[in-house]
């Protein structure tokens, strides 16, 4: 295996291939085809770089994993893919140095596709591979990377275990919602406080809305973390699926508003900022602009005011969430809560049914998702 090992997956499993790049601790590029697609695999030293599917352009499918995880906008991405182009870079790095998405989450959400397609691959039933021995070029730190042989256990092992919860979420296009709250999950609960965070995760972002895959994505568990804790979740009676009837139903009835004297006072305050803040856009997207031809060396910029339209709905949710917490002194079990509660104008996330804001809690605070639009 000095230059390249080919072969089929009939004649030479998975299995055989990884064990033997992690064994003489090769740095090269391994490909998959099969009826699904193309797959590739970067090593460095017999650990595992990244994987993804391939696509026309260079990261195709980590820009794509980034709008799905809700950490760029459909809009930002369409943006970037032809200064890419120009430049001679990627998505995620542009992404990073234009300061939409810091270097931490590209790693994790590098990880995240990364468990996703050796997952996917290691349910292949036929294909062929392609191994070549070549330098891979890579930012992350050798120590942070998992070996061939130990991403091959994990995968081995959750291959094995899909098949005795997978049948609690039969497919991704179902629709969850809540059916009682997580504290009383949480008190017969026996998982370890780590996996009752990630359940917790879970939990906030079943709404009745979006489908497991969705829930999924934007989890950053993956697929088989995800969809263990979703089949978890219903075991216990907290959630259930919705039919299709049922699921139109509740998209159909709007958000009932509570009010409250302090809710009102809060909501005002939630409102205020934005609303000067999309003024402050206005002014300066108007100033020294006169009507008439645009001047030499004036760039159009592309849809400024749907740019600022969703920088607006970004900036209300977010200070709506900030509003709920100072009120309250914690953070909503999910964002329709501030609708009821009045902190949120009742409406505002109808209008973002298909592509809705959701949001995460982590050490450092609320984390809003973006819409994927």
């Amino acid at each position: 295996m000095s230059v390249a090992l080919r072969g089929n997956l009939q004649d030479f499993g998975i299995a055989d291939v990884f064990q033997l790049i992690g064994q003489q601790r090769k740095t090269g590029i391994l490909e998959f085809r099969g009826e699904a697609g193309r797959v590739q695999l970067r090593f460095d030293r017999g650990a595992v770089v990244s994987a993804a599917p391939l696509g026309s352009r260079a990261e195709d499918a980590l820009g794509e994993m980034l709008v799905r995880c809700g950490r760029l906008t459909r809009d930002q991405l369409d943006q970037l893919v032809p200064e890419c182009e120009a430049a001679a870079q990627t998505v995620p790095r542009l992404a990073v140095s234009r300061g939409w998405i810091c270097r931490e989450d590209l790693d994790r959400i590098e990880d995240v596709l990364t468990r996703e397609t050796f997952f996917e691959v290691l349910r292949w039933e036929s294909g062929d591979f392609d191994f070549r021995a070549q330098p891979v070029d890579h930012g992350r730190r050798f120590e942070a990377l998992l070996g061939a042989e130990q991403i091959l256990m994990d995968g081995l092992r959750m291959v094995d275990e899909w098949q005795s919860f997978s049948e609690h979420v039969p497919s991704e296009d179902i629709v969850f919602r809540k059916t009682a709250g997580f504290k009383e999950y949480r008190s017969r609960s026996r998982l370890e406080a780590n996996h009752l965070r990630a359940a917790e995760r879970v939990y906030q972002l079943v709404d009745g809305r979006i489908s497991v895959r969705r829930v999924v994505d934007l989890s950053l568990l993956g697929t088989f973390d995800a969809v263990r804790l979703l089949a978890e979740l219903r075991r216990a009676d907290v959630i259930e699926p919705l039919d299709e009837e049922a699921l139109r139903r509740v998209q159909s009835v709007p958000s009932h508003r509570i009010r409250a004297s302090r809710e009102q006072a809060v909501s005002w305050l939630a409102g205020l900022l934005p609303l000067l803040l999309l003024a402050g856009i206005a002014a300066l997207a108007l100033r020294g602009v006169a009507p008439g031809e645009p001047a030499a060396g004036f760039t159009l910029q592309r849809a400024p005011i749907e740019a600022s339209r969703a920088a607006f709905d970004a900036r209300r949710v977010r200070h709506a969430l900030e509003a709920y917490r100072f009120a309250d002194g914690r953070w909503p079990e999910g964002l329709t809560e501030l609708e009821r509660r009045g902190v949120l104008a009742a409406g505002t996330l109808a209008q973002h049914r298909d592509a809705a804001y959701y949001y995460v809690v982590r050490e450092d605070g609320a984390l809003l998702l973006a819409p994927e639009r």
